[in-house]
């Protein structure tokens, strides 16, 4: 891989800033395979972690920008209380 001395590197903070997804999301999003190191990322020392914004804008707008993208809902389920009475 060629590394692009104009291109724009962002750590996992202004990554999460930029696109409005948490830190966390962004780690699970490695860790699914998401983002694929050498293709969205790169990792210059085993503990950090440079994104390149050329492909991650390319990544959202893939998937229908950012408005598309964001965090699935998560559905919470009501369940009523139960009866303190025993007939």
């Amino acid at each position: 891989m060629t590394i692009s001395l104009d291109e724009q590197y962002l750590t996992v903070k202004e990554l999460s800033g930029k696109i409005k997804f948490s830190q966390q999301t962004i780690y699970n999003m490695i860790h699914k395979g998401v983002f694929v190191k050498g293709r969205d990322y790169i990792k210059p020392r085993p503990k950090k972690v440079l994104f390149l914004w050329s492909a991650i804008f390319a990544w959202l707008e893939s998937q229908g920008g950012c408005e598309s993208c964001k965090e699935p809902e998560i559905e919470q389920t009501i369940t009523a209380p139960k009866s303190l009475i025993n007939i």
